[in-house]
């Protein structure tokens, strides 16, 4: 009688188990969605993607200066941010004209908001 009870005990618990299984199952999906819908999120705007937005942001900029002529000589670096549009030029030129032609060429730049100057004149040495 011990294996007839057995048996019996064995597939009443496992129609339990499958009857309930569709309702566990939708839960564990429902949670399994809002966890990915809660951890997209902050992977869209990790530290490392804006980072790579930034730099090819910056590199943009840094191509349109270099392309552009009487800036060819000038050691310009660009630092960009490229969730506000806002461009800061740092380096050394060799006249005032240059810092002038920098910024209104970095201004034309697509996405470019603001752009802030903290170039130097660049000394002549040797006299």
């Amino acid at each position: 009688m011990n294996l007839r009870q057995f048996v019996m005990g064995s597939g009443l618990a496992a129609v339990i188990a499958f009857s309930c299984a569709p309702t566990f199952a939708a839960d564990a999906a429902a949670s399994a969605t809002d966890a990915a819908a809660t951890t997209a999120a902050p992977a869209a705007t990790s530290k490392k993607s804006v980072r790579v937005a930034n730099r090819a942001f910056s590199k943009t900029v840094q191509k349109t200066l270099l392309k552009t002529k009487g800036l060819e000589d000038s050691s310009i670096t660009v630092f960009g941010n490229a969730k506000t549009g806002q461009v800061t030029l740092a380096g050394q030129i060799v006249s005032e004209d240059q810092d002038h032609l920098a910024v209104e060429t970095a201004k034309q730049v697509h996405g470019v908001t603001a752009v802030v100057s903290k170039l130097t004149l660049r000394q002549q040495g040797g006299g």
